[in-house]
């Protein structure tokens, strides 16, 4: 019996060319292999690159420029848990016991839960070694806290003494006053403490030109800028959202400006920053928060 024949064309015609059942069915085994193959390169080149992403910005990896990995976040926190130890009488050297994990805003979201869990748990570990190698004591039990912030690049961890912070304060201050035989009445300013930055701003609208004045502590609390009253910065104009940037000095006195969230966008120079991305603002650089254009002047004041 012949075999049968499935027809591409006309089969009146004689140049008509004909594959059998058995061709056609190898021929659609063999399109469907290859459609999987490809499929599967995909996904793994997919979860390759995913996968980089998130060893890179949690410091797994080596990078080139920074050179920062794992083992350098655990060298950072060491050293700075060694520089906050402090001596007590009563209780001997005391350690901060309180880490706060830092990830850079878009990192939380590409990587899974259990990544940042496993990166919690080798940070606290490591910490409860060092601070067990060195025989140092702690007021609270050692425990990890992570918090995504917009003005953090890649991953850091800040040890602190958490809750028992304005109470060591409190005590420095006492003692000190007592060294220097001052009255709690008598206040005298710390020769440390960095002075207080202030902003001389100039705001520019469609309807004119204002110029104001902003104080702000190097590593102090971030200022709002808003179209909301009670905004830091208010810029009343309808292309300004009333949550639109936030405004940062850092402890070395670099002024940063990150998106909140704005309808119209955060601009340095023409440029539109990325929700969530905090950028330096330059001296001379011209910020405009929609159609609001503002330049920041700094000036520092030795008066507290």
């Amino acid at each position: 019996m012949p075999p049968r024949t499935s027809l591409l064309s006309n089969p009146d015609r004689p140049e008509t060319y004909r594959f059998t059942m058995d061709e056609k069915a190898e021929q659609k085994a063999a399109g469907a292999k290859r459609d999987e193959a490809l499929v599967e390169r995909l996904f793994r080149r997919m979860l390759d690159r995913v996968g980089a992403v998130v060893d890179r910005k949690l410091g797994r990896e080596l990078e080139t420029q920074s050179g920062f990995t794992t083992s350098r976040l655990i060298e950072r926190m060491n050293r700075l848990i060694d520089e906050r130890v402090r001596a007590d009488e009563r209780r001997g050297r005391i350690a901060p016991h309180h880490l706060k994990l830092k990830i850079e805003w878009g990192t939380h979201s590409e990587a899974p839960p259990e990544t940042i869990k496993e990166i919690e748990n080798e940070v606290l570990a490591a910490a409860i070694d060092h601070i067990n190698d060195q025989r140092l004591r702690t007021l609270a039990p050692v425990e990890i806290e992570t918090v995504v912030d917009i003005f953090t690049t890649g991953i850091t961890v800040d040890p602190t003494f958490g809750e028992f912070e304005e109470q060591l304060k409190e005590e420095d201050e006492a003692r000190r006053r007592a060294a220097e035989g001052l009255t709690p009445d008598v206040p005298k300013a710390d020769s440390k403490a960095q002075p207080d930055v202030t902003l001389h701003i100039r705001v520019t609208t469609p309807d004119g030109t204002q110029e104001s004045q902003l104080r702000l502590q190097p590593g102090g609390r971030r200022l709002s800028v808003g179209r909301a009253h009670d905004s830091d910065l208010p810029l009343d104009h309808a292309s300004v959202s009333k949550i639109h940037a936030a405004l940062l000095l850092n402890r070395e006195g670099t002024l940063l400006v990150s998106d909140t969230g704005s309808t119209n966008g955060t601009y340095i120079n023409g440029r539109r920053i990325a929700y969530g991305e905090a950028r330096q603002i330059e001296e001379g650089d011209v910020v405009g928060f929609g159609d609001v254009e503002v330049r920041f002047r700094k000036a520092v004041t030795s008066d507290k």
